[in-house]
């Protein structure tokens, strides 16, 4: 809206003070009657109308051209001036030959460098291309995901995410159209995402809305990528399939998911652990509990043992994509063969006792 509005008024102005310029460069003979239309001043007044008209296009086009592209053709136009100038000093007695060879080699200039542009890495001048940080600050650019995760409001306090947290603003865009999306689902999400985003910026951390967008990307990811190699930021994540890309273009990633199985506990091989069992497994006799972290611990000859709080030893570890996973036995299960080879008559187990014990009082 203020974007617009300013655009207007400098068109206004452009128009007015075109007007004004073709009244002092008045030159109409006096005693001669004006022709309809041929006041120089509306000539004026119409030229800058629509110089500035054309300015403003080009003005309007250069939100879809990064700022990494733009300072490089600037480099490149400098470059070909410079060039020209040189090759129009051996033509000495040419009046044309300078501004045709700043033509040819300002063009050549500008284009080669846009053509070549991939090839240059900026990410050690982004305090040239972000005036507002310092240097060697880090940009952090934060996912759609990772905002509605909401694991993020936990970490921030504790200052181990160190830099300067960047929310672009097609990411609020994606999280405002999830909060108004017709399905039931996707609307929670995007709710769930503003109000973890309001949450963030009550905290005392420099954030920063980038209101920067591609037109000619559609895909978020790939937006987030193109800010992050503008830049040089990194991506906070915790989407694999974001992760796997940004680091084939060379970009650096935080994820998540990453951090929190890197800060489970380490379970080792006969080490005696204590948990709840709280369901049946898939195989045989197999119960499953977890941990507070919520590692998945998985008890061999535990399904009678669902809903207690039991000492399980570990037997092995296996560590997956979706995490750590623990296979273990009941504490008490894993010596019942010695103290049964020790007595002669195997214990009974815990679950025939309640039937034995039924069996008597009927008796009775």
């Amino acid at each position: 809206m203020y974007v617009a509005l300013t655009r207007l008024i400098f068109l206004v102005i452009a128009t007015v003070c075109g007007y004004w310029l073709g009244l002092r460069y008045d030159v109409t003979e006096p005693g001669i009657p004006d022709e309809p239309f041929s006041d120089p001043s509306w000539l004026f007044a119409g030229t800058a109308f629509l110089l500035a008209s054309l300015f403003l296009v080009i003005e309007h086009n250069t939100n879809i051209i990064s700022s990494k592209r733009i300072l490089l053709g600037s480099i490149g136009l400098l470059v070909g001036l410079i060039a020209a100038a040189l090759i129009a000093s051996t033509f000495p007695g040419s009046e044309i030959a300078r501004p045709i060879c700043n033509i040819i080699f300002g063009y050549l200039g500008i284009i080669l460098a846009l053509k070549h542009s991939d090839r240059f890495n900026l990410s050690k001048l982004n305090f040239l291309l972000n005036p507002g940080h310092r240097i060697g600050e880090i940009s952090i650019i934060l996912d759609t995901n990772v905002i509605i995760d909401g694991r993020l409001k936990e970490m921030l306090p504790t200052g181990f995410l160190p830099g300067t947290l960047i929310i672009p603003e097609f990411v609020l865009e994606e999280l405002q159209r999830l909060a108004d999306s017709n399905d039931s689902q996707r609307r929670i999400r995007g709710k769930r995402g503003l109000a973890n985003l309001d949450h963030l910026r009550s905290i005392e951390r420099k954030f920063e809305i980038y209101d920067v967008d591609y037109e000619d990307i559609k895909d978020v990811d790939h937006k987030l990528i193109r800010l992050a190699l503008d830049i040089g930021g990194k991506i906070l994540t915790n989407d694999n399939n974001l992760k796997s890309i940004a680091i084939l273009q060379g970009i650096e990633v935080l994820n998540i998911n990453d951090l929190t199985n890197a800060m489970r506990p380490v379970a080792y091989v006969g080490e005696t652990i204590r948990t709840e069992i709280v369901k049946v497994g898939k195989e045989a006799n197999q119960g499953v509990g977890y941990l507070e972290d919520g590692t998945m611990v998985v008890v061999d000859d535990g399904a009678d043992l669902v809903g207690q709080h039991c000492d399980l030893v570990v037997t092995s570890v296996l560590q997956t994509s979706a995490g750590r996973m623990i296979f273990s036995r009941p504490k008490r299960r894993v010596s019942e063969p010695v103290e049964s080879s020790s007595g002669g008559n195997p214990r009974r187990s815990r679950s025939s006792r309640p039937e034995a014990t039924g069996a008597t009082s009927g008796r009775g």
